[in-house]
């Protein structure tokens, strides 16, 4: 069997556009609905590797109910996936909420790509890049992290560990904040400050790294100069801010330059930029390749975000 590393449930345009140029093209709509998954394209690069699977379920995006999508993803995947297949690659991913993507891991025993390696991965150099190009540096920076209780903030944190010195972590769950303290305190050096509830000190923050998908902040006592980084699934806080406190930047992913990674670029993506968790699927972790952020569905470089954002607006 082909061994590859991903598995992308293509586009319905893409697929319906690669239908309608074979052999099907003269087959009424409708019939071709009722056709099983069907093999499309093998994603390659230069050197002729095989990097991951293109496959056709769906012909539109807006007529199946959640629990359709997800047993045509999981009926897709099963018939397709070779031993050394990792991840799913899925455009529309917020479809999916935590306990969707858990339930898909559950019956394919792959996950969903949603590009939070990647950002864990890149945002200690986004973080650190932005605030030097407002004349700050990341030592000096009050930063509030938001836990969704798994072990990624902990991971990004680890990262962040030498960069920073003023750090509180917003959790749930005491005890299971304080383990993971306690370890990174030991293995960093790195000292916590816990707390559950944070409307009090919200001021003192001008960097917020969130990870859950519901939290409850008062949103109009952020400080007018917050930058936020949204990496929950939902992105529900981005939104509340966006909705109520316009002056707070909300960071909502991480744009790459892709182009030169992948063959099969008409089946892949038809934009110049690919958001985190597309690039997640190709396992590679360049600085090179980071071009922009995307904020309120905006695309900005870090020096047009300062320029146009907030050194205009107000000094961080």
């Amino acid at each position: 069997m082909l061994c590859f590393e991903f598995i992308y449930i293509l586009d319905p345009e893409i697929y319906t556009r690669y239908l309608k140029r074979g052999v099907y093209k003269y087959v009424p709509k409708v019939w071709l609905k009722k056709m099983k998954p069907k093999e499309v394209v093998n994603f390659t690069n230069e050197k002729g590797d095989v990097l991951g699977k293109g496959i056709g379920v769906f012909l539109e995006n807006n007529e199946k109910t959640k629990e359709e999508y997800i047993n045509g993803v999981i009926d897709g995947v099963e018939v397709f996936k070779s031993e050394q297949t990792g991840k799913i690659l899925y455009d529309d991913i917020y479809i999916f909420n935590r306990k969707d993507r858990h339930y898909i891991r559950e019956k394919t025993g792959l996950e969903i790509a949603d590009g939070m390696e990647v950002l864990i991965y890149f945002l200690p150099y986004v973080l650190k890049e932005l605030l030097y190009l407002c004349d700050e540096k990341l030592w000096n920076s009050e930063i509030l992290m938001v836990s969704d209780g798994s072990n990624l903030p902990y991971k990004l944190i680890e990262r962040l560990s030498k960069e920073v010195r003023f750090l509180t972590i917003l959790e749930d769950k005491k005890e299971n904040a304080q383990k993971n303290i306690d370890k990174i305190y030991n293995d960093t050096g790195l000292s916590i400050f816990y707390s559950q509830n944070v409307d009090k000190i919200l001021m003192n923050y001008n960097i917020i790294i969130n990870f859950k998908d519901n939290i409850s902040v008062d949103t109009k006592k952020l400080r007018g100069k917050t930058i936020v980084f949204d990496l929950s699934v939902g992105q529900n806080f981005s939104e509340k801010i966006n909705n109520i406190n316009k002056s707070v930047i909300t960071i909502e992913d991480f744009l790459f330059h892709w182009k030169d990674l992948i063959v099969e670029k008409d089946f892949f993506h038809t934009e110049e930029l690919i958001p985190s968790y597309k690039y997640e699927v190709f396992n590679r972790y360049d600085i090179k390749d980071f071009k922009q952020v995307l904020v309120k569905n905006e695309k900005y470089t870090l020096e047009e975000l300062v320029q146009t954002k907030i050194r205009n607006r107000i000094h961080i």
